[in-house]
């Protein structure tokens, strides 16, 4: 898995703090990881999220924050 150090995610271009991630440990190669969504966020409705892992980008993804 790739630790927590190396892993940064954005909300909507809003720094998110990344609490934890790693192996989810039922999947081999499948990691996980947490993100504290900030405040400054809600009711925001679709944001997309875009995580960087080990200086790699991944496919952004969206969620609704209400």
């Amino acid at each position: 898995g790739i630790g927590t150090a190396s892993v940064t995610a954005t909300i909507n271009g809003v720094n998110a703090v990344v609490s934890n991630s790693g192996a989810q440990g039922t999947y081999p190669g499948l990691d996980q990881m947490s993100l504290l969504i900030p405040s400054s966020l809600a009711g925001k409705g679709k944001v997309n999220v875009v995580v960087t892992a080990g200086g790699k980008p991944a496919n952004p993804v969206y969620i609704v924050i209400q």
